[in-house]
């Protein structure tokens, strides 16, 4: 007689709130995960996902206690019943972000952590250690302290840990986020590998849609904490409802199938894949030749002029060592940038962006060479006098917040300034506005959704009126829905004369955004252009563990013969040249 598997988890009616809240954030939650199975978990911020990844692996009842109901199995271990010292050898966690996990002094350290409390033999703790390290990209950087890390470094640290521990079910939640693209691309396949050679259970909360359609087997979508939609990768993105009641931001190639679907020019087969975009693509257009041979190139933004005369930011052979490990971040970087102009710094974990930004602020100060901001030296101006002519935000946005009020937490840099209260007050009214806070004016600022909160940061350093904005991964932990409200705020910035230069992994949104690109590799300059010129080198960039957006690589797979954009930046360029070819332009 065959036994039945036990599945890998088990949730029964599940609900649960926080501490001191009477919000419900899991509401009568049934799902069930089979042995070996990789899940994808869906939804915009606030939808339950992160608290759905902590009631799996126990901090859900046993360290957040709040309300928990329901039936939660994990290996047929009931997690209300079983100690949180027994399920973390069941079940790893990976949080979204990593300073939450890390406290010991060395990477080496921090990765042998969990065997050691384990009583795993010494031998095979070693073992653990350089397979877990090897893996993650971190070979050479074992006696590195975790604080001297990148933040996508630090990320690759807090997984390196997490699969030491050889769990049998590993939980991720949104693990990538600050992981540059091609590091994703390998991490990611390490953990299908994990899935697929070891039957590693695997259940992921994230927004990297394109990821998911090639790893996961099943997908499911949370909105307001119940499970709102549920199946495979192509039944849940063939969905567009799900989008616009959910923000689910589907792959740029699905996102392509729909434009073209509403406009009455359906593909074949609805894509979800490039191969499959691309192989409805030629059959649409089979026959139809090129009726401009303009559309070979990229519509251009609607963008201010920008003068190459005026520069507000000079860097001069910029070097830059950190102190006491000697670690050479930047070496020799020059760079002008000038007023009015929106810049995307990108590069692979490490190779010195956010160096560069410090600089830039008067927050670290060069080891040789200058950096003029505005007409002001960094090494000499004080960095009072930067901040009213650099407005800079982090990106974990709980570092800057720590006041009150979301109005008290802005007036505090005009006030620190000397400015006069009426004056204080108009700029705090018009930055809310800016931002879209006008109604959140007396709320507490770390208990406003991680979207908000980020938007109070932008707006507190809009409020000391700069002349150029600085967002060092400002989307990091945001869903598609946030992600583009605080880029949409920088191009309001930008279209009013202010001067941006922001740093992220997500490629999509430099595309979309970004007029100029600067590429760092290994605290070097690899190449600084125009954003369709950098992104038409794909062997280069991909030097920088930059991976173009879906959108890009389908148009540079696509036949020439077309007369698509080589280099499309966007859904809506190629969408819209596609259209075109077919007579309907929209």
């Amino acid at each position: 007689m065959m036994t039945k598997e036990i599945p890998a988890i088990e949730m029964i009616d599940v609900s649960y709130r926080y501490p001191r809240s009477k919000k419900i954030v899991i509401k009568n939650l049934n799902l069930t995960v089979k042995q070996g199975e990789f899940l994808a978990v869906m939804g915009e911020n606030g939808a339950g996902k992160s608290t759905l990844c902590q009631i799996l692996n126990g901090i859900i009842p046993h360290s957040l206690h709040g309300k928990l109901s329901g039936k939660i199995l994990v290996q047929g271990l009931d997690t209300q019943e079983t100690p949180i010292s027994v399920l973390s050898t069941k079940v790893g966690i990976v949080l979204d972000d990593p300073e939450n996990q890390l406290f010991t002094t060395s990477v080496m350290s921090e990765v042998a952590f969990g065997p050691e409390n384990l009583n795993v033999p010494v031998d095979e703790i070693r073992e653990r250690i350089r397979w877990a390290i090897d893996v993650v990209g971190l070979t050479g950087f074992e006696d590195r302290m975790p604080t001297a890390l990148s933040g996508g470094q630090k990320q690759r640290l807090v997984i390196a840990a997490a699969l030491a521990m050889q769990p049998s079910i590993l939980i991720l939640d949104e693990a990538t986020s600050q992981i540059d693209p091609l590091g994703v691309f390998e991490v990611l396949n390490l953990v299908k590998e994990l899935n697929q050679k070891y039957g590693m259970t695997i259940v992921m909360a994230t927004d990297q849609s394109e990821e998911v359609t090639r790893l996961v087997d099943r997908v499911i979508v949370l909105g307001d904490g119940e499970k709102v939609a549920e199946g495979t990768p192509r039944e849940v993105f063939s969905d567009t409802q799900l989008f616009s009641r959910f923000m689910i931001r589907s792959p740029q190639v699905s996102q392509l199938g729909t434009r073209l679907k509403e406009a009455g020019h359906p593909l074949p087969v609805f894509p979800i894949t490039i191969e499959e975009a691309q192989s409805g693509i030629i059959q649409i257009l089979n026959g139809k030749k090129p009726s401009n041979p303009k559309t070979q190139a990229p519509s251009p933004k609607e963008t201010p002029a920008v003068s190459t005369s005026d520069v507000i930011i000079h860097v001069e052979n910029l070097d830059y060592v950190y102190q006491p490990q000697t670690v050479k971040a930047v070496e020799d970087v020059s760079f002008d940038i000038y007023r009015g102009e929106f810049v995307a710094l990108i590069g692979q974990n490490g190779s010195g962006k956010t160096t560069v930004l410090k600089n830039m602020l008067g927050l670290l100060q060069p080891t040789k060479g200058k950096v003029i901001i505005a007409g002001l030296d960094t090494q000499v101006a004080p960095v009072a006098d930067l901040a009213r002519h650099v407005g800079f935000v982090l990106q974990n946005p709980d570092q800057q917040l720590f006041a009150e009020t979301v109005e008290d937490e802005i007036s505090f840099g005009p006030r620190n300034l000397g400015l006069d209260e009426e004056t204080i007050k108009a700029r705090v009214a018009e930055v809310l506005t800016l931002v879209g806070l006008e109604e959140k004016r007396q709320e507490f600022p770390p208990a406003l959704p991680k979207g908000e909160r980020a938007k109070v940061v932008i707006a507190s350093a809009l409020a000391l009126d700069p002349e150029i904005i600085v967002l060092d991964e400002p989307t990091t932990g945001q869903d598609y829905k946030g992600c583009h409200q605080i880029l949409q705020i920088a191009k309001k910035l930008n279209e009013m004369g202010r001067t941006i230069v922001f740093v992220t992994h997500h490629m999509a949104l430099v595309t979309e955004y970004a007029r100029r690109v600067i590429v760092m590799r290994g605290g070097h300059i690899l190449v600084d252009s125009k954003t369709e010129d950098v992104f038409d080198q794909t062997e280069l960039v991909l030097k920088a563990h930059i991976i173009p957006p879906q959108i890009t690589t389908l148009s540079q797979s696509l036949p020439p013969e077309l007369g698509l954009p080589r280099v499309a930046l966007s859904v809506s360029d190629l969408a819209n040249s596609i259209l075109d070819r077919l007579g309907q332009a929209v």
